[in-house]
């Protein structure tokens, strides 16, 4: 059972349902108590009545009934009494019955030896009555009287009483279910209200599901939900731009591809045109190739929104891993690489493959932009990491751009992607670090990982 409409309904009912249940046996036998100690109180006052009169008088050897009431009074003045409810007997001490009410109390048994209430059963035209009864002796015990009770009447009246008490209740609780029916569906109807929405939503809709239509209690999850709008739009955006830049980028290389691939088919018997045409498809491929591996991890690396794997870092293993993967270019063009790691580097923890992959853009962008003969310097001290060049540096005024997607400040003679630095941000972002490039006093270029956004 999934609708929750239908839980609250089934469950406030029921609930309605066992505490009517509960409070009338409650009020049942609270009020069975109060009527015991009512008419055992009646039954020691009438028994003491008898007890402490002047029973001799009566006494004459014979056994006197009392006649019925209805004889004695009118049939319209009796009200609701109940002869049969109550019965006394008076007894001698040999056992003898002289006195009782005429009617059941000839029928109540005589016991020398008991003094005080006793439940017990009354053997009346064959049918067997459970009574109460009450022995007293008399203050001479020449007599003893008992009063009995019918316990089916102490019943009835208790019931009585809570019938009438509860009876008003229980015509009301039909109108009591349909109230909490009503109220559950009126104050659901605005969530129902709120999914009515949701199936025509366009998917890049960012608009916020006003908070103040739901109950507090769902307003936390329409927050939630209202965050999720704003991520999957960020997230929808930021793909459109995604492909719309990659299709820019990707087309050039492969036109140049498809040009150096045609030069190669015509040119015949010309060999040098054709292996000039070669080399340079080749050099294409490997651009592109580069291209298709830096948009794919910029595309995982959106994706993310944590960091998995996490281990304390050892950033000698990664920068060596890094001077490794660029060590034949830097070697081709003279370039030397260095590493200076400060005396007490810091303890950190973070993904080995994530930040080797943003090492070995840093030391690859600038083995790529750095002049023949330079020198790339990898400073690691306990509060960041640094990638100094002694090469030409950066135009001031494209210095805050470098980290944007496919931007390469212009006169670059140097092929790139244009996403290196943006990978860089992106992973520095994921392990709370912070990014910042700039040129050097001295001359050069520095780009640094500080550990504390």
């Amino acid at each position: 059972m999934k609708s929750l409409r239908l839980r609250l309904i089934i469950f406030f009912s029921a609930i309605a349902v066992v505490v009517w249940l509960v409070t009338s046996a409650i009020a049942y036998f609270k009020a069975r108590h109060t009527l015991d100690e009512l008419f055992d109180t009646q039954q020691i006052l009438f028994a003491k009545s008898l007890a402490y009169a002047d029973l001799s008088v009566l006494f004459q050897g014979k056994s006197l009934k009392l006649p019925k009431t209805s004889r004695l009074v009118w049939e319209d003045d009796i009200g609701e009494e109940d002869d049969d409810a109550l019965a006394f007997a008076v007894f001698s001490s040999d056992g003898q019955m002289f006195l009782s009410d005429g009617d059941k109390g000839q029928f109540i048994p005589f016991n020398a030896a008991r003094n005080g209430f006793v439940d017990g059963y009354l053997q009346i035209g064959g049918d067997s009555d459970h009574w109460r009864l009450f022995y007293l002796a008399s203050e001479d015990s020449r007599f003893r009287v008992v009063v009995g009770q019918e316990l089916e009447f102490r019943q009835e009246m208790a019931l009585n009483i809570i019938w009438g008490v509860l009876l008003p209740w229980l015509v009301t609780l039909p109108l009591l279910l349909i109230a909490i029916i009503w109220l559950i569906r009126r104050e659901l109807s605005s969530l129902r209200a709120v999914a009515k929405e949701l199936p025509n939503r366009d998917p890049g809709d960012a608009t916020p599901i006003a908070v103040d239509r739901v109950p507090s209690e769902v307003q936390p999850l329409v927050r939630a939900l209202n965050g999720l709008f704003l991520r999957i739009s960020d997230t929808l955006a930021r793909e459109r731009r995604f492909t719309a830049d990659a299709s820019h980028e990707l087309r050039t290389p492969l036109a140049a591809l498809r040009v150096q691939a045609e030069v190669a088919q015509i040119a015949g018997d010309d060999e040098a045109v054709r292996a000039h045409a070669l080399d340079q498809l080749i050099v294409g491929i490997d651009r592109s190739t580069r291209l298709v591996e830096q948009l794919l991890a910029l595309s995982r690396l959106d994706s993310l929104r944590g960091i998995q794997d996490m281990a304390p870092v050892n950033w000698r293993a990664i920068v060596e891993t890094a001077f490794t993967e660029v060590k034949p270019l830097a070697d081709k063009r003279r370039i030397a690489l260095r590493f200076e790691e400060g005396s007490s580097p810091p303890e950190l923890n973070g993904n080995f493959v994530l930040l080797t992959l943003l090492m070995r853009n840093l030391v690859g962008n600038a083995v790529r932009y750095i002049h023949d003969g330079g020198e790339i310097v990898v400073r690691l001290s306990r509060s960041e990491l640094r990638v100094d060049d002694n090469g030409p540096g950066v135009a001031p005024e494209y210095l805050s751009s470098l980290e944007e997607r496919f931007f390469r400040p212009p006169g670059q003679q140097q092929s790139g992607s244009g996403l290196g630095l943006s990978i860089v941000g992106r992973i520095a972002q994921l392990h709370g670090f912070g990014f910042r490039v700039a040129n050097r006093t001295e001359g050069g270029f520095s780009a640094v990982v500080s550990f504390s956004a």
